[in-house]
């Protein structure tokens, strides 16, 4: 035993030590994995860009915050959706749309710090706001409206969005499908308002949302029997020669019932159900049926974004002309500032292919969105459109900025046409600015086909006032 004992008690220490350290290896290694477990917990309950709550989360609060509330504690479900984000995305790229979302994200924290805040899709937030009564619902809208529509800086870009902001309220437990599906009525209605504001759900916005989903479903009726879907003509007077030079095809549809709908209306929600592209058809065709017919006049009509990004509309448009034996020079197509600044690959490339077919491009409402006069250098347009706000003010503040763009396109060799000219003095101003071509209710309404016809072959030289 004595000549053991020592050795004995020196494995006891390094087996004693050994467990010790074996021990705590596997302690750390728990703990690592616990706290693993935990980060991805986190990390599958939040939105990977904002840091907020993601779709999955917000949901299971939601349903677990209403349902364990009193009876009597008010709280308020908002939709909120920024105005006007594709159009930055499409400008300045997707990185400074991401960033625009983070920035977005964190004042929405600073307007609401107590809230559970939550990202469901690309510029689409929810919020629930708890022990909220109409008062506090109001105030945290308006706030939320007013903080957004502040600029945001970024990366020297000087951005301005907005929000429209939908909310329905509750007392007590209540049902978290109907509560967001109400907020949901509501920031539709929001939008319907002109955007940058909110709304509270009220009884009335279900009737008004199954009037919407009429319109869908009437609408969806009208482009399968291709009945009520009528292509209009707005002429173009020359504003050098006083003569009719061009026409715009314009959709409108004529509802059995509710009579002609205004474009502004049933346009958004063509492209909402997946469905301006059978619009874009119906006028394509009937615009070249018209330009057979009158085989001097030149014809613009409108391409929406849907239609311009599809892989197949350079050869839609072009199969169109061959069928109509319709010179490609003849066609213009107006595009938004957001298409031709915007960079996209798809609308770039369809750009390129239809010009190199002799297709011209204009951009519609020039001056309304985020152009500006050193990105029209690399742009592959032919014409610019001056927005009718722009023109309305021609005599006043905005001639030095409709000069301005007068002479801009003119150095770059493009067109001009001005917009919503409505007054002699209007016309006689842009005529004296350079202004190429005019285009309004002091010319003309849009008009017919049968209409159009007879103006162009009975008064095509027609001057300005006659």
């Amino acid at each position: 035993m004595e000549a053991t004992l020592p050795a004995v008690g020196l494995a006891a220490v390094a087996i004693f030590v050994a467990a010790n350290m074996f021990g705590r290896a596997i302690w750390r290694r728990s703990a690592r994995l616990a706290s693993s477990r935990e980060e991805l917990q986190r990390l599958a309950s939040r939105d990977p860009l904002t840091g907020l709550s993601n779709r999955a989360h917000f949901s299971t609060e939601l349903a677990a915050r209403i349902g364990a509330a009193s009876q009597n504690q008010c709280h308020c479900v908002l939709f909120i959706d920024l105005d006007r984000f594709k159009a930055v995305n499409d400008t300045f790229g997707h990185p400074t749309g991401d960033k625009l979302i983070s920035l977005v994200a964190q004042r929405m924290n600073e307007i609401m710090p107590a809230a559970l805040i939550g990202r469901i899709g690309g510029d689409e937030f929810t919020v629930l706001l708890e022990e909220a009564d109409g008062q506090v619902v109001d105030a945290a809208c308006a706030r939320i409206v007013q903080r957004l529509r502040d600029p945001f800086e970024i990366d020297g870009a000087h951005i301005v969005i907005g929000a429209s902001v939908g909310a329905a309220l509750a007392a007590g437990p209540a049902d978290p499908s109907e509560l967001t599906r109400q907020a949901d009525i509501a920031l539709y209605h929001a939008k319907a308002a002109g955007r940058n504001t909110f709304a509270k759900f009220g009884g009335h916005m279900d009737e008004l949302l199954r009037s919407r989903r009429k319109l869908e479903h009437d609408l969806r009726l009208a482009l399968e029997t291709k009945s009520q879907i009528e292509t209009f003509y707005q002429p173009v007077y020359s504003a050098e020669h006083k003569s009719l030079s061009s026409m715009e095809a314009l959709a409108r549809w004529k509802h059995p019932e509710e009579g002609f709908i205004a474009p502004d209306v049933f346009i958004p929600i063509a492209e909402e159900i997946g469905l301006i592209q059978e619009v874009g058809a119906i006028v394509l065709e009937d615009a070249c049926s018209v330009m057979a017919d009158l085989p001097s006049i030149s014809m613009a009509i409108n391409a929406s974004t849907l239609e311009l990004c599809s892989d197949g509309y350079p050869l839609r448009v072009l199969s169109r002309l061959a069928k109509w034996n319709i010179d490609p020079t003849r066609l213009e197509i107006e595009i938004t500032e957001s298409l031709a600044f915007g960079g996209e690959a798809h609308s770039d490339r369809n750009i390129a292919m239809l010009r190199n077919a002799g297709v011209r491009i204009a951009i519609d409402d020039f001056g309304t969105g985020y152009s500006s006069f050193s990105r029209v250098q690399n742009v592959m347009i032919d014409r610019i459109k001056i927005d009718k706000s722009f023109i309305d003010a021609v005599q006043g503040d905005s001639k030095p900025l409709i000069e301005a763009m007068i002479n801009m396109a003119r150095a770059k060799g493009l067109k001009t046409t001005a917009e919503g000219v409505e007054t002699n003095e209007q016309s006689d101003a842009l005529v004296a600015l350079g202004c190429d071509s005019l285009q309004g209710f002091l010319i003309s309404r849009p008009l017919a086909r049968a209409a159009i016809i007879d103006l162009f072959n009975g008064t095509g030289k027609r001057t300005l006032t006659a």
